[in-house]
């Protein structure tokens, strides 16, 4: 009897014990190299879908990859590849790039573009569009802050070297004040990017001294 009783006791500590060791089976398992709760937001990140100019733009894709999505930005797309600037809009970022519509760039520049994609206005081609990039990500109400910090107006460095003012007129809007005088309103604003952010302009921005 005495036997039969320790037998029983032994089983039911074993069984115990597995019971105590053993996890739950809907209990996430954790990333090799992370904690449990970046799986956790890993698994609840979703990511988003915004329209510019009735394109989809999704925050999970690169400036390149959103723009070829688009049939509004195939001027400025086509410009970058000529130029071999897809790696610099495929980078890690973050960039802020202010990007006209297909119809303001022929409609501002004209033949003059073709000149630009020539492979001797090579060069050319790259301050141009570099010229339209800034480091950083700056949301619009990053902009509108800086330009209140600087009294009413806000100096932004290109990737180009050269140097971009931005002020508010009188509707609140961010105007761009290129550096030949051109005046370049943004449009559609905070517009995400897996390595930064969009902001459409109504005007192709021109550094001075240029091709153009």
């Amino acid at each position: 009897m005495k036997r039969s009783l320790l037998f029983f006791a032994l089983c039911a500590g074993i069984f115990t014990a597995k019971a105590q060791t053993t996890p739950p089976a809907n209990t996430p398992t954790p990333t090799k190299g992370s904690s449990f709760q970046d799986s956790v937001r890993a698994e609840q990140a979703v990511a988003k879908t915004v329209m510019i100019n009735g394109a989809p733009m999704n925050t999970a894709m690169d400036f390149i990859e959103n723009l070829t999505q688009s049939k509004s930005f195939t001027t400025f797309l086509a410009a970058a590849r000529a130029a071999n600037m897809v790696g610099t809009f495929k980078s890690r970022g973050p960039l802020t790039l202010f990007v006209p519509p297909d119809s303001i760039f022929k409609k501002q520049l004209g033949y003059r573009y073709d000149t630009l994609m020539a492979p001797n206005h090579k060069y050319d081609l790259i301050n141009l569009l570099s010229y339209h990039a800034v480091a950083g990500k700056f949301y619009a109400k990053d902009l509108a802050k800086l330009i209140k910090q600087g009294n009413g107006e806000a100096s932004l460095l290109t990737l180009s070297g050269s140097k971009l003012t931005a002020r508010m007129d009188a509707n609140r809007n961010i105007v761009l004040y290129d550096e030949t005088g051109g005046q370049s309103t943004v449009a559609q604003i905070n517009i995400e990017q897996s390595n930064g952010l969009i902001h459409t302009v109504t005007r192709v921005l021109i550094p001075k001294n240029k091709a153009l």
